[in-house]
């Protein structure tokens, strides 16, 4: 079961980012171990930092209004394949090729999408570049049947 995140600050599910980093600070205040050595205050302290992580990141907070929980371990929330299913790694895909903010597949063909091309290179190839012959299939229509794949007057036949 999710934690509840909201709760352990003491805020709403509406509150703002700024109304949230409030209750933190106040809470971290009153329950940091330097100023507060009991080990139960030690324990809340770190569910208020751990709460302040999922609610200060809009990803994690989706999650969480969701129903998930993202430090839960498997990055879990709605079940296999839920949402959220593979944060950790998601967050690693994000730091080596951007930020994808839809998850989930996505259909191959898009207007105006880039083509997508698979080119094998060794590891010298790649370190230091290489110039190589590439073919790219393109949704040009033909001039003369406009994509019917027949000749002008005449019809497709089925085989």
């Amino acid at each position: 079961m999710a934690k509840d995140y909201y709760g352990i600050l003491g805020v709403r599910r509406d509150s703002s980012p700024d109304e949230i980093k409030r209750a933190y600070r106040r809470l971290a205040r009153e329950f940091h171990p330097d100023v507060n050595p009991d080990p139960a205050a030690q324990e809340k302290f770190k569910d208020i930092n751990a709460a302040y992580e999922v609610l200060s990141d809009p990803k994690k907070r989706e999650l969480v209004d969701l129903g998930g929980d993202p430090l839960a371990p498997g990055g879990g929330g709605g079940g296999p394949g839920g949402p959220g299913a593979f944060v950790g790694f998601q967050d690693i895909m994000d730091a080596f090729f951007g930020s994808t903010q839809a998850r989930g597949p996505r259909p191959r063909t898009r207007p105006g999408a880039d083509a997508i091309l698979r080119l094998e290179l060794d590891l010298q190839e790649t370190a230091f570049g290489v110039e190589a012959p590439i073919t790219v299939d393109t949704a040009v229509l033909c001039t003369t049947c406009s994509g019917a794949g027949t000749a002008p007057g005449t019809h497709p036949a089925t085989c």
